[in-house]
């Protein structure tokens, strides 16, 4: 039985490594996953059905006893068809995971990123250096005759002047 299941994982391994094959293993397990669960779900229905026209002594007059048994009796089939159908969608992600570790794939990716990485440098440095270049424009002489050469220009000169009426203070 272990030489069925090696033999398996080692056919299942070869058929992802092949792009033509992939598809039709994605395939063939994610149909055999979804008619597993498409039948345990069948079979939960006619169970539930049968578990629901059987009455107990005991049980109250409408109904209501025998479904709430028959639901519970079946929960595990539910249980068990939401697992298929998980499974699929595993095998989907799997399978797009695979796809997405290429070698050629992960080598674009890598070099996208760096370019990408490099840009934000350049222009971290072209924000830094504009903003030391505005801070030195700040600092620099005054532009008039009658101001102190070297005099730093305050905060106030850059929202209005002096002229302008203030609030608050």
């Amino acid at each position: 039985m272990s030489k069925d299941i090696a033999t398996r994982v080692t056919t299942g391994v070869q058929a992802l490594a092949v792009p033509g094959q992939r598809e039709g293993w994605q395939a063939q397990h994610r149909g055999s996953l979804l008619t597993d669960a498409q039948t345990y779900d069948a079979l939960a229905d006619a169970i539930q059905a049968d578990l629901k026209a059987r009455r107990l002594d005991g049980d109250l007059p409408w109904g209501i006893s025998a479904a709430a048994r028959a639901r519970k009796r079946v929960k595990p089939l539910r249980q068990a068809a939401r697992a298929m159908r998980q499974a699929a969608k595993c095998i989907n992600g799997m399978v797009a995971a695979y796809e997405e570790t290429d070698l050629e794939k992960v080598a674009l990716r890598r070099e996208a990123k760096a370019v990408r990485k490099e840009m934000r440098k350049q222009q971290l440095g072209a924000a830094a250096r504009n903003s030391s270049e505005a801070t030195l424009k700040r600092l620099a002489p005054a532009d008039t005759d009658d101001a102190p050469a070297g005099a730093p220009k305050l905060l106030g000169d850059f929202f209005g002047g002096s002229n302008s009426q203030q609030r608050g203070a």
